[in-house]
């Protein structure tokens, strides 16, 4: 996950840009008169998503309407009739998003907060959507709220689905709050030597690491299917390392140093990057270090 700053946009501009042409017309006074709803919606999730506690927020979810209507043989509830929750959906869907709707400014500004344009989810994706930290299905007031849509790829919003957490350990990552993920190292990597030589990621927090926290991780991580996107990289990044330790000709007794120096430099950016895992697991590796990068790795 890479850590980015909260959205500077106001939520009630926001707001009132993507309702004031809601259609029809006789829905738009419904869908203002709902602004000290949202203020108040933002403020309260500000303040449990920095405290790990947006679970809390249960009361809010499919308000101003309520549940969907539950209907035989229909395997997804409807929603009320002429109510304001599709609206509120909308507001998103076609006033948001779209290039030529009033609040595709916002949308662009959100965007442009992806790091290198990456996904700050999975920090490999390309950010070509927003994803709504709490499912816009199930918390349509917060639809268009900035601080609940996040930068990402199309892989993680997919994989992320549209589960409301119900305990904190539900939580996936949110970039915009959980800076302090990366006061720890958790992600690591594991070398199978041969006759297969590969490598694998896994999440392995540490003992002073909270609970609750690790939970998230080890939650976020295996929710967005991050060691599969982490595994095929080091193959090729392997080979790339092992013919430069052959060029270079160091002793064997330097090789564990370079590694370890090559995943600090990896670590400055971000710490459980898969890269400076990989490097300290090969640094720790007898095999690799005591002449294993001279053999092919396939």
């Amino acid at each position: 996950m890479l850590p980015i700053s909260k959205p500077d946009l106001d939520a009630e501009t926001v707001y009132t840009t993507c309702t004031a042409t809601a259609r029809p017309k006789s829905v738009r006074p419904q869908l203002q008169q709902l602004t000290v709803d949202l203020n108040d919606a933002v403020a309260r999730y500000d303040t449990a998503a920095a405290g790990e506690g947006l679970h809390t927020l249960g009361d809010l979810q499919h308000q101003p309407d309520g549940k969907p209507d539950k209907q035989p043989g229909i395997k997804k509830p409807k929603p009320k009739a002429g109510g304001l929750n599709t609206h509120l959906e909308a507001a998103y869907t076609n006033r948001l998003v779209p290039e030529k709707s009033p609040g595709h400014g916002f949308y662009e500004q959100l965007m442009a907060k992806a790091p290198d344009g990456r996904c700050p989810l999975c920090s490999q994706g390309v950010a070509d959507t927003l994803d709504h930290q709490l499912p816009k299905v199930v918390y349509p007031l917060l639809a268009v709220a900035p601080v609940n849509l996040v930068p990402a790829c199309r892989d993680c919003n997919f994989h992320k689905g549209d589960q409301a957490p119900a305990a904190a350990a539900d939580q996936t990552l949110h970039p915009y709050y959980d800076h302090n993920v990366h006061d720890y190292t958790w992600l690591v990597a594991r070398i199978i030597e041969p006759p297969k030589p590969s490598i694998t990621f896994h999440v392995e927090p540490p003992p002073d690491m909270p609970p609750t926290l690790a939970a998230r991780v080890r939650l976020h991580f295996t929710t967005l299917k991050i060691a599969r996107l982490y595994n095929p990289q080091a193959g090729p990044a392997v080979r790339t390392l092992s013919l430069n330790l052959r060029r270079w000709k160091l002793p064997s007794s330097q090789v564990p140093q370079h590694l370890l120096e090559l995943a600090e430099d990896a670590a400055v950016e971000n710490p459980n990057c898969w890269q400076a895992a990989l490097y300290t697991a090969l640094a720790s590796n007898a095999w690799y270090t005591q002449g294993g990068y001279e053999k092919p790795w396939r």
